[in-house]
């Protein structure tokens, strides 16, 4: 039995999500679903957020984070990769806690929402799909299995237009809804504090950054090929890399190749991000690839100027305005001119209106309406109708 009729408004959702990529951190999908359980709530549901965590591993940061901020949550031992105890436990998990819609965040949480409804769990099932990663070959194949049991799910959840094209066989089951633009999460140590602020002040201007996971599609090689150029041009800047990640030593490597230890530093993870935003002049997003990088709306909330590749949701983000400068994505011939002019020509003032008029589209209020259309939606269709069969998904 449900706990709500269908064509009601969920008095019940639940979340499950995957562990933490890189232990002690929270990910900017976790924050921004923990700020849209906020918002549900106020609106009338309730969300219980299933964390995954993996045996062995440090104590998740998730937990924490969830407990502050007042959203109920509870934790669910993953043994590995192939776990089949995981599906059994969350499954009683949500029988006691009887959602009306289940969200799906990350391949395994996938799998296990396939699982249980092929045997017969009661509730909708909504799957989220954040992006992917190009390495290694292990986690290619955990998010093409990802895209291909998403088919089965009764709405699919993609952060741009660019993404939705990848689940072209769910035939209109496919929703855009884009990330809102939250405040600047608080933390870091005093000791972290000091240490940004050591560099703010010793570095010579302009300070341009890259912020986000250090891995192939993230461009930050790309970044430094241009760094390199910028060199042997004369301009006179300082490069922070600010992440963390499987790519951090070939990074590294690179870096000291070009020659470019005395300009780029590479910072590791970094949990006071409102720190690092006021250090630096101009901010770079060199992605291959992206779902809707919270670090876009980030650097906009924080009023920095921005050069970005134009992929994923990121034109979708900027529009037709002069938000931020976009460039070709794979190019650093590309990223070198915009970098340039963005330095040379300062931060012009349409360029920061246009920023400021873009973060209005992304507030958190219209991204629960969007959810809350989302699940009135889902659960007034007739009969509340599954798809048959599991389709492949375009690439």
């Amino acid at each position: 039995m449900r706990s709500d009729e269908p064509g009601a408004f969920p008095k019940r959702i639940a979340a499950l999500v995957p562990p933490e990529a890189i232990p002690g951190t929270v990910s900017g999908p976790v924050r921004q679903l923990t700020a849209l359980a906020r918002g549900l709530q106020r609106a009338g549901t309730d969300c219980l957020v299933v964390v995954f965590h993996r045996r062995g591993q440090p104590p998740s940061a998730f937990a924490p984070y969830l407990q502050e901020a007042g959203v109920r949550h509870c934790i669910v031992e993953d043994r590995g990769p192939v776990d089949w105890r995981l599906a059994s436990h969350v499954g009683t998990v949500l029988r006691r806690w009887r959602p009306s819609i289940v969200q799906t965040h990350g391949y395994k949480a996938t799998a296990v929402a396939y699982l249980l409804r092929r045997l017969g769990a009661p509730w909708r099932w909504i799957g989220f799909f954040h992006g992917f990663t190009t390495e290694p070959l292990k986690a290619r194949f955990y998010h093409w299995v990802d895209r291909r049991l998403l088919g089965a799910a009764e709405r699919v959840v993609v952060m741009s237009h660019a993404q939705a094209r990848a689940f072209r066989h769910c035939d209109g089951r496919v929703r855009v809804i884009y990330n809102a633009a939250l405040a600047l999460p608080p933390g870091g140590s005093p000791s972290e504090r000091d240490r940004l602020a050591g560099l703010a002040g010793s570095l010579p201007r302009p300070i341009v950054g890259v912020v986000g996971r250090l891995s192939q599609e993230k461009g930050v090689d790309l970044f430094l090929d241009a760094c390199a150029v910028l060199v042997q041009k004369g301009l006179a800047f300082s490069a922070l890399v600010a992440g963390d990640g499987p790519g951090r030593a070939r990074l590294e490597a690179h870096c000291a190749r070009l020659g470019l230890e005395a300009r780029v530093r590479f910072l590791g993870h970094v949990y006071d991000v409102d720190v690092l935003y006021r250090m630096l002049d101009l901010l770079v997003l060199p992605s291959r690839s992206e779902g809707l990088p919270n670090t876009l709306l980030e650097a906009m909330q924080a009023d920095v100027p921005i050069v970005a590749t134009a992929v994923g949701a990121v034109p979708e983000v900027v529009g037709t305005s002069a938000a931020a400068r976009l460039v070709t994505p794979g190019s650093a011939a590309a990223l070198v001119e915009a970098i340039e002019h963005a330095l040379t020509e300062g931060d012009l003032p349409e360029v920061a209106a246009a920023r400021h008029e873009a973060m209005g589209r992304f507030s958190l209020e219209r991204r629960v309406e969007a959810h809350v259309q989302l699940y009135h939606d889902l659960l007034e269709e007739a009969g509340g109708v599954r798809p048959a069969c599991v389709g492949s998904p375009a690439r």
